[in-house]
């Protein structure tokens, strides 16, 4: 027989055992550091008498438009949290994590810009124009369902964490400032990502058929946020090519992992709608890695044609 699909409200009730846990699990190994001892404050120049040029700080483009867009998505936050208050009622742990996660998250854009400014490694007038732009917007992922809610924000945390980790790696070797910095931050969301992950884990064995509809549509439509960031499709395909984030780092560090850590291909009791949810995401998974082989060959090729000969 079919499981009814249970109601979000129903959700909510069930998992708040699991929400405190999980919550209390977080306080207990805290990540108490403070975003003015990152900075090597003597480093600062003043941009009035020495004006920002690439030249500061070189890097590739790909790197510089992996930090312009990690750091005004941090700005955004407070949409992010707007967006995820809508799913917390009053007196509801969930309630309580997400001011805790709003509180630990707001010192990500705090100690990236200070970073950025003393480093010099992006234009500081187009940085402020970008965050304008974006936060006048007030545009952020807005799931329609708790269970879309933290599927999503467990894929986002992970990919977030990747992107910041691997633009991390990419930084000049004598940028320990920014190395120490994004691996902070990468840690952070580290901790929210397992949050996330396993309150999710717990929901699939309160109502797997609805986290599974859930999931499916979530993975379908997945996109890193930053979408109001001005020339973002043009700054994430530099990203992609720099090898930092794109469809190949979210199919093998994010999906993979992320799915069967979740063992989504075993969940029982589903009924016949999450079961067709389940072969479409397959479907999706298979088109995916279909693409991202299809674009190593195209990489491959450009660069067996632009080979110097020997």
């Amino acid at each position: 027989m079919s499981r009814a699909p249970r109601s979000r409200v129903d959700l909510l009730e069930e998992i708040t055992p699991d929400v405190t846990r999980l919550y209390e699990r977080h306080l207990e190994s805290p990540r108490d550091w403070y975003p003015h001892e990152q900075i090597e404050w003597g480093e600062a120049r003043d941009f009035a008498e020495y004006p920002w040029s690439p030249s500061d700080y070189p890097v590739g483009e790909g790197v510089r438009s992996s930090i312009y867009v990690n750091l005004l998505t941090e700005d955004n936050l407070p949409y992010y949290t707007d967006a995820i208050l809508r799913h917390a009622p009053t007196d509801h742990p969930f309630r309580d994590w997400t001011y805790q996660w709003t509180m630990e998250e707001a010192r990500h854009s705090m100690v990236m810009r200070d970073w950025v400014h003393v480093s010099r490694c992006l234009d500081p007038t187009a940085l402020e124009d970008g965050r304008r732009v974006q936060m006048a917007k007030g545009e952020a992922p807005r799931p329609a369902t708790f269970a879309d809610l933290i599927v999503y924000v467990a894929l986002q945390e992970r990919a977030t964490q990747i992107a910041h980790r691997n633009t991390g790696a990419k930084l000049p070797k004598d940028d320990k400032m920014g190395r120490t910095v994004l691996g902070l931050i990468a840690g952070d969301e580290t901790k929210h990502y397992l949050f996330y992950r396993d309150l999710t884990r717990a929901a699939f064995t309160i109502d797997p058929s609805t986290l599974m509809i859930a999931l499916t549509r979530q993975v379908s439509t997945f996109a890193m946020p930053g979408t109001g960031i001005p020339s973002f499709t043009r700054h994430a395909v530099r990203i992609a090519r720099e090898g930092i984030y794109g469809l190949g780092q979210f199919l093998s560090d994010v999906l993979t992992p992320v799915l069967g850590l979740w063992d989504v291909e075993h969940v029982e009791g589903l009924s016949r709608e999450a079961e067709a949810a389940r072969e479409e995401l397959v479907s999706v998974r298979a088109h995916l890695s279909a693409a991202v082989e299809r674009m190593a060959d195209r990489a491959a090729q450009l660069a067996a044609r632009t080979a110097p000969a020997h």
